[in-house]
């Protein structure tokens, strides 16, 4: 009977298992050691090759925000380039603070109640006086008072037109009225007013167009001023004519009386 040798195939079978296990264990750590390398050696592959690799380590924050132009690469850490803290110069001074007991006291105000006005819509005021001169002929002189006085120079016969509204035109009388002042001071002559009165008592309309200049402006002191003053009256209603003459409301109202001659 033939006996096999069983026990010495187990034993190279283990042999080879062990062999086998020991190595994958080298291949293993093989692997791994190479692994190690593989960056060192493909940053050195990629700055010999002159190519920038997709993703590069940049030491710098995470928030830093670039400049205007600049790489976000080159970004700087946030405060690198702000300005210095402003340097203090000179000595400190104390400011002065007022209490509020320093101040003055406020003014009182004042409990009697609104100021009864002086006068009320009810009051009449009464009308100053108006005085009227003596009548003097149509070509004398008359006195206002105060060192001022009037006179007639000249008295037309005139054919005037009418040139504004309510203007009537026809035959009229142009009157030329001169005022002295031989006061001290200067007077205005806006203010004189002129009318006229025919024979029959009624009021005669005055012209503006010409020969009419009625007295404007100021008359000054120890001078003379003639104005033009033209009304309208039919030729059978100039016998006699009456002329008044105003220029101040302190002074009394001038009146001449007298024939117009001529057409």
């Amino acid at each position: 009977m033939t006996v096999r040798p069983v026990p010495q195939r187990r034993g190279v079978r283990a042999a080879a298992l062990g062999g086998l296990l020991a190595a994958c264990l080298a291949l293993g750590l093989a692997a791994c050691g190479s692994g190690d390398q593989a960056v060192p050696d493909q940053a050195a592959a990629d700055q010999a090759s002159g190519t920038t690799p997709l993703v590069q380590s940049v030491d710098a924050p995470l928030n830093a925000a670039p400049t205007s132009g600049q790489d976000p690469a080159d970004a700087t850490a946030p405060g690198a380039d702000a300005p210095a803290e402003p340097v203090t110069t000179g000595t400190p001074t104390e400011t002065q603070m007022t209490a509020l007991t320093d101040l003055p006291d406020p003014v009182p105000v004042s409990t009697a109640g609104p100021i009864a006005p002086a006068g009320n819509i009810d009051q009449i005021v009464p009308e100053a006086p108006v005085s009227t001169a003596p009548p003097v002929g149509l070509t004398d002189t008359a006195d206002f008072g105060g060192q001022v006085s009037a006179r007639i120079a000249q008295v037309n016969a005139v054919q005037a037109t009418a040139t504004l509204p309510g203007e009537v035109s026809g035959p009229a009388v142009a009157v030329a009225l001169e005022i002295t002042n031989s006061s001290g001071q200067a007077i205005g002559l806006d203010s004189v007013t002129v009318t006229l009165t025919d024979a029959a008592g009624n009021p005669a309309g005055a012209i503006a167009a010409a020969p009419s200049a009625p007295l404007t402006g100021v008359l000054d002191a120890g001078a003379a001023k003639s104005g033009t003053y033209v009304f309208t009256v039919p030729a059978d209603q100039r016998n006699p004519v009456t002329v008044t003459v105003n220029y101040s409301s302190g002074a009394p109202t001038l009146v001449f009386t007298g024939q117009v001659t001529g057409g």
